[in-house]
């Protein structure tokens, strides 16, 4: 008796075991069929579809191709043909007139400057529908006000494309051969000019800053809004509808970048520095310890720069410390034979594939997840530098407006001031001009509103 139920036991473990054998054999047959079906699916989804082509206006090289293949391949039967357009709003706009005209209108443009130009003249699809249907993109977290700078009248003209955070780039080597350690995060304006001043050795051609616009651009805005002078970038007051430059206090800040020049002999002229062959232009060359750098130097610092570079935060100011970032508008034609395709490449920027690509590149995450936050600390471009300036850019943001202010492409702030900084014009300039631009925005708005 014991004999046969010791038999009877192992032949029912022995029936188990096949049994489960044979379960998993037919769960790796269905996953495996499963994994081709879904493929098959997706290419029987591809072919039953016309491919559709959709031309996208942009300035860009092929710095985007991965993006665009990475969109391709979740949407097989569409395509990105980017059309590279060197120019800024007229080109663009003339670009868009001249497809339309022929019968080959684009889908899908980069917008450069005012987007109120384009809606005027009837050349931008209005998103918010799409967007309300969107369920993929309802599930994202966007920063509070995230598309204010790109609706007007209760239509969504465009979508930030990317988060283009931009930091004060270090040659630490340069730093280190004048004593210098690198500064810490929440370094100062003050000290960002001493230490512009102890790294410059004239007779050695070794500079404080690059000669670079992007310092009249970037760095003098963004302080005066880190000092409380101005509320927002392009010394924008509270509302958006009128340009503070000309205050005194404003103008002290124009003054202060001024005797880099005049006083500090930290960053040279224009003409001085074309008299010494504008070595001095070029942040890469090695010879100056600063400039303003966002995602499309990077790529350059990487394969080019001969010495040792990191990144700082903006300086802190007497009341804050920002980062200074742009919002590219990307826009859907009205033009457009394929809306709704193109669409879907405006939702894919707001996907975690797209996300994370950015973020690579060194631009910021539009999208609020803990996945991309903890994501940058994967990143190769970041390895060994100062990660923690990167993370900072997230929360202490400030964003350049003017993508559906009145006039925006019309307020000459940037080469007013700098004719004063590089040129040395009178600053007497600045009075006039702003209070021309602010009369003329005032009247635009004015237009606006008696618009049907």
């Amino acid at each position: 008796m014991k004999n046969k139920r010791t038999f009877t036991f192992v032949i029912s473990i022995l029936l188990i075991f096949m049994l489960v054998l044979a379960a998993c054999s037919l769960q790796e047959w269905k996953g495996g069929h499963a994994a081709k079906g879904t493929e098959s699916s997706k290419a029987d989804l591809a072919l039953s579809r016309a491919p559709v082509k959709l031309k996208l206006l942009t300035w860009a090289d092929d710095t985007y191709q991965e993006l665009y293949d990475m969109f391709h391949a979740k949407y097989p039967w569409i395509t990105i043909e980017p059309i590279r357009i060197d120019g800024g709003d007229d080109t663009i706009m003339n670009k868009i007139i001249a497809l339309e005209a022929a019968g080959t209108p684009a889908d899908l443009t980069w917008v450069v400057g005012d987007l109120l130009r384009y809606e005027e003249n009837g050349l931008l699809e209005n998103l918010k529908p799409y967007m309300d249907r969107d369920v993929s993109f309802q599930s994202k977290l966007l920063p509070d006000g995230y598309f204010d700078t790109m609706a007007f009248n209760g239509r969504r003209l465009a979508v930030p494309f990317v988060d283009v955070p931009m930091w004060i780039v270090v040659n630490k080597d340069l730093l280190a051969k004048h004593g210098v350690e690198m500064p810490p995060n929440d370094w100062t304006f003050e000290d960002f000019r001493e230490i512009a001043k102890q790294v410059t050795d004239s007779a050695a051609g070794e500079y404080g800053l690059t000669t670079s616009s992007d310092f009249v651009m970037r760095l003098l805005p963004m302080k005066a809004a880190a000092d409380g002078n101005a509320p927002n970038l392009a010394y924008l007051d509270e509302k958006l509808r009128q340009s503070l430059l000309s205050t005194p206090a404003v103008m002290d800040d124009v003054r202060w970048l001024s005797e880099f020049v005049t006083k500090d002999g930290s960053m040279l002229s224009w003409e001085e520095s074309a008299d010494k062959g504008d070595v001095v232009r070029q942040f890469t060359n090695g010879k100056t310890a600063f400039e303003i750098g966002g995602d499309w130097l990077l790529p350059r610092l990487q394969k080019e720069a001969p010495f040792d570079w990191d990144i700082l935060p903006f300086p802190r100011g007497k009341v804050n410390q920002y980062s200074f970032h742009i919002n590219g508008p990307l826009a859907l034609l009205s033009g457009s034979k394929h809306k709704e395709e193109a669409y879907k490449w405006i939702s894919f920027q707001f996907e975690m594939e797209a996300q994370k690509w950015k973020v690579e590149k060194g631009a910021n995450a539009s999208v609020i997840d803990p996945e991309l936050t903890a994501y940058i600390d994967q990143v190769p471009l970041w390895q060994g530098k100062n990660i923690e300036a990167v993370k900072m850019t997230k929360d202490n943001a400030l964003v350049l407006p003017g993508a559906t202010i009145p006039g925006f492409s019309e307020y000459n702030w940037i080469n007013v001031i700098n004719d004063i900084v590089f040129q040395g014009h009178g600053i007497h300039l600045i009075i006039p001009q702003t209070e021309a631009w602010n009369q003329k925005t005032l009247e635009l708005r004015e237009q606006w509103k008696r618009k049907p």
